[in-house]
């Protein structure tokens, strides 16, 4: 379909950019679709065709770059339409590597830059429901690694000590992309044998990596890229930087420079912290002065999960506030999954483990935990901390939570109707108990309603479908309340355990 050689960059980039705005089945081979008709499943299916058909270049795995005469790696990777804008589908894979090998260089020489340096990087739509040869080339980009803005590959540098540390202290095993910010050592492939591999500094085997750019830091491109701004400055000028001067980032990390700040406050009261920055406290002490603080303690306008190095990194800020004397936090807090800010049980019941929304979220996202105590003598300032959640409670009483409430709603959830002693604000006469996972199972997490209004009725503003039909009890039989419908559910983090995670930073400040 195409000739085999291209001498320049130019040369191919001008045939990258001749595939925007037509469909996958206009650049492929007629057998090439039909291929994919006999497996739809397969993922890889439109890089690999338009690889081979669009570019002529044979499917391949080596180490070096895809045109390897051009120093040139070919990247075709999803997108999607949301409701902030263009966002990255998933991860982009840089390569797969080596521990034997990446923790001999150093990071002028990682293996992901000898690999994708520069990048040939083609968007598709992805539209769900929609066949592969049917989704549409949306942008075609000359990407080049070493072009990031310098903060960018400060940091970037950072998370690369932070894998090979992983590496030579011999727990690759432990590696996860939340411990990075931008660069990512993401699994691949399921959890199998044959995934499995062998690391230099221990026995144990520990799964086959690679080196990826996060989806929050792609999003970010993408966005860039789809608005015509690109121009190897991956930010919107909207958005404010934490960190203002990079000569901190090349003597701390980022996580360093950030607690620096906060560390000035700790052991101030909240109502001293309150007079200074001119915030002011409500009668009933709420989170939202609290956030309001935090952003000011680190002398910003925006929010900071807001904020550029935030998003990209896929940080998300959470209050905590203990109670002192009391082994609890005042409350948990609501996962928030981007782009499904609630469970939608009909996909839930169709996932496995190893791919699962939750699962990924909690594998890729990390938490700056901004502290509070209320104490006899006032809210007090405790300090923050950068946390993601411990791989050993991911796989086992998360794991365990999740696969529960899949086997709840596959038999269908149990609905109890209750009348109430007094009608709501709403003029809401009873209330619906179900049999999902609760506060009171004392497990790490539970499932808490997510919505304005609760709602057993197929209004999708409150409700959600369910994939069975619910097992009601006492149901009037003069009601409208359906059997497939339930008021939007979300997963939370008990309180107890948000308590387990920051005990440590209480102590310090005791």
């Amino acid at each position: 379909m195409v000739k085999k050689v291209w001498n320049t960059v130019e040369e191919l980039h001008e045939h990258a950019l001749n595939a925007v705005n037509k469909p996958v089945k206009d650049l492929v081979k007629e057998e090439t679709v039909l291929k994919y008709y006999h497996n739809p499943k397969n993922k890889g299916w439109i890089g690999n065709s338009i690889e081979s058909d669009w570019f002529g270049l044979p499917n391949n795995s080596r180490k070096e770059p895809d045109f390897l005469h051009l120093g040139l790696e070919l990247k075709v990777t999803p997108i999607k339409k949301t409701k902030e804008g263009w966002s990255a589908k998933e991860r982009l894979t840089l390569n797969i590597f080596d521990f034997h090998d990446e923790y001999l260089r150093n990071f002028k020489n990682a293996s992901f830059l000898e690999k994708s340096n520069q990048i040939e990087l083609m968007y598709y739509e992805f539209i769900k429901d929609i066949p592969s040869p049917e989704l549409e080339i949306k942008a075609a980009t000359l990407f080049n690694l070493r072009e990031l803005p310098e903060e960018d590959i400060l940091i970037i540098e950072q998370d690369w000590n932070i894998i090979i540390d992983k590496i030579k202290t011999g727990k690759a095993e432990e590696l996860s992309d939340s411990l990075t910010k931008y660069l990512g050592a993401t699994t691949k492939g399921s959890k199998t044998e044959k995934n499995m591999t062998l690391q230099p500094f221990s026995d144990k085997k520990a799964h086959r990596r690679a080196f990826t750019l996060k989806g929050s830091y792609m999003t970010m491109l993408a966005r860039q890229i789809m608005s015509g701004q690109y121009k190897a400055v991956i930010s919107s000028p909207a958005d404010e930087k934490v960190i203002k001067n990079i000569q901190e980032l090349k003597e701390k990390t980022f996580e360093e420079i950030i607690i620096d700040r906060f560390n000035v406050f700790v052991g101030r009261s909240k109502k001293d912290l309150a007079k200074e920055f001119g915030v002011p406290i409500p009668k009933k002490d709420d989170k939202a002065s609290s956030a309001l603080l935090a952003k000011k303690m680190l002398n910003l306008e925006s929010e900071i999960q807001d904020t550029e190095e935030f998003k990209k990194a896929g940080i998300e800020t959470k209050i905590v506030t203990v109670k002192s004397g009391k082994h609890r936090a005042a409350e948990g807090f609501k996962l928030q999954i981007p782009e499904h800010s609630y469970i939608e049980p009909i996909e839930l019941v169709s996932e496995n483990w190893e791919e699962s929304l939750l699962r990924d979220y909690l594998l890729s996202y990390q938490f700056l935990l901004i502290i509070f105590e209320k104490t006899p003598n006032g809210t007090v300032f405790k300090g923050v901390k950068f946390w993601r959640v411990p791989l050993d409670d991911l796989e086992g009483d998360i794991k365990k939570t999740w696969k529960k409430t899949i086997n709840t709603y596959k038999n269908g959830v149990t609905l109890t109707y209750k009348k109430r002693k007094k009608p709501t604000k709403r003029n809401k006469t009873y209330e619906v108990g179900n049999n999902l996972a609760k506060i009171s199972d004392k497990s790490i997490l539970h499932v808490r309603p997510s919505a304005d209004e609760s709602c057993y009725t197929n209004d999708l503003r409150y409700a959600t479908q369910l994939p069975a039909k619910s097992n009601w009890i006492n149901k009037p039989e003069d009601s409208d309340l359906s059997d497939f419908y339930m008021t939007k559910q979300a997963w939370w983090f008990n309180p107890d355990y948000m308590y387990e995670q920051v005990k440590d930073i209480l102590n310090i400040s005791h």
